[in-house]
């Protein structure tokens, strides 16, 4: 069965969903999205991802991505908050950090960004596992926080649909149909469909996806690793997801964010751990495990990879050192060279558009 649209979006995660929304909100409704996997929690790396929101960036533009993108999920969601405003502290522990902390406070003081510099004790006033002794300062910007995807991917898309457009769950895409080095149609499991203008936002997967239609999109899927505390005796009856800021630790490539009365560290300070999108698994047999069990965006934790991590966790945040690994995972999430994302239509296929290599942060501005 063959159909039309006037844009197909391929993904439907953080970045398709977005994509999606704006093309509403601007009054495009021709518009379906197609994800392989279950909408709204498809599988890809926005199901699994911590969420953390740190909008300060050394680039003007990506700062301004982000701070869209925290205005926009602070706007979604009715009977649950797609947004969660405790916001954000990067710590220094050394001389050379408290320095690049001082200059990030000074951009984000002249791009308007509300952002100030704590003491040791402040930090500690506001995140009370920290050990002052440890650190030089803290860089604070109280808008930061955590981003609920699957709630905002959800909001996004029901409001997408309420204005016309289409949304197209388990289904794969399985090829292009170009002519004269432009799009003319998607090919997928459900059938065809006829259009100029693909929108690629399929994540881990782009690679892939690109290849199908003859683009190089330069990018790479890694495995970063998270890992879930067991219970923090100081945060015994928290009754809140969080009221701790989320905690930036980059002389580690390290962060940390409170969940009830555990904690979550990711890291990224271990081995580089790549995998090619075409051996991604199907959910059937996705080795992520525990809550991620049947997710193909997550992949069997390697606690080995995690030791120094956790030893650097804990002694910035001694009272983790009383608790364990309880779920660990490492989940796949899709990098560039430098950081940045891969945005705008293809110079060799005319109507093929990617916005890849996006994270949760900028997805909001990205799809806009």
């Amino acid at each position: 069965m063959s159909s039309s649209a006037h844009v197909v979006v391929l993904g439907a995660g953080v970045v398709g969903a977005s994509v999606a929304y704006h093309l509403a909100e601007l009054g495009r409704t021709d518009v379906v999205v197609v994800d392989k996997g279950p909408i709204p929690a498809t599988g890809g790396s926005s199901s699994h991802a911590p969420g953390l929101a740190f909008q300060t960036d050394p680039s003007k533009m990506m700062t301004e991505l982000a701070r869209y993108t925290v205005e926009l999920y602070m706007s979604l969601g009715r009977d649950e908050p797609a947004f969660l405003q405790v916001g954000g502290i990067e710590v220094a522990t050394t001389r050379r950090r408290w320095r690049e902390l001082q200059r990030k406070h000074g951009l984000a003081t002249s791009w308007g960004l509300d952002a100030e510099l704590l003491s040791p004790d402040e930090v500690a006033a506001r995140v009370p596992l920290v050990d002052p002794e440890r650190i030089n300062g803290g860089y604070f910007v109280p808008t930061d926080g955590l981003v609920k995807a699957v709630r905002g991917v959800d909001a996004m898309l029901r409001h997408a649909e309420r204005k016309g457009v289409r949304l197209l769950g388990d289904t794969e895409v399985t090829g292009f149909d170009l002519r004269e080095g432009r799009v003319q149609a998607v090919r997928t499991t459900a059938g065809d469909i006829v259009t100029p203008i693909v929108v690629c936002c399929a994540g881990i997967w782009g690679p892939k996806v690109g290849r199908m239609a003859g683009v190089s999109i330069p990018v790479q899927p890694l495995a970063h690793q998270y890992a879930w505390t067991t219970p923090v005796a100081q945060l015994a009856g928290a009754d809140s997801e969080a009221t701790h800021p989320i905690l930036r630790h980059q002389d580690v490539s390290m962060y940390m964010r409170q969940s009830y009365d555990t904690y979550g560290v990711g890291s990224y300070q271990h081995r580089a751990i790549p995998i090619r999108a075409e051996d991604i698994p199907p959910a059937a047999r996705a080795t992520g495990g525990g809550a991620y069990s049947g997710m193909p965006s997550v992949i069997a934790f390697t606690p080995d990879d995690f030791a120094k991590p956790w030893q650097d966790a804990c002694n910035l945040l001694p009272p983790l050192a009383d608790t364990k690994v309880d779920t660990g995972m490492n989940g796949l999430f899709l990098f560039t060279h430098d950081g940045a994302p891969v945005l705008g239509e293809s110079r060799t296929v005319g109507g093929f558009w990617v916005a890849e290599a996006v994270w949760i942060t900028h997805s909001g501005g990205v799809g806009r």
